[in-house]
């Protein structure tokens, strides 16, 4: 009988502890929330801020980018699309 009433007890402790464990680190400490939404919004901004910045560079027509030291011509830029396109293409398909 005696072993019934220690483990009794020693339940009651363990959750009367538990308990309390919980009492105070709900009373006493800060909760940490993560900003998932507002990370990625920030990250998507960044992302559209450098397209649009490399799609204004990309715009400009190759004589005003010639003193850039970039030299193409039409052929080269068609080239360069086809090449492109071909790889997006070889990508889908695996």
């Amino acid at each position: 009988m005696s072993y019934l009433i220690t483990i009794i007890a020693s339940f009651i402790i363990i959750y009367l502890a538990d308990q309390l464990i919980r009492y105070l680190r709900d009373t006493y400490t800060v909760k940490k929330t993560k900003d998932v939404v507002g990370h990625h919004i920030d990250k998507y901004k960044s992302m559209m801020n450098e397209f649009h910045e490399n799609n204004n560079v990309q715009s400009q027509p190759v004589q005003e980018r010639e003193h850039e030291g970039i030299k193409l011509t039409n052929t080269d830029l068609i080239d360069m699309s086809e090449e492109l396109n071909a790889l997006i293409t070889e990508d889908m398909l695996q």
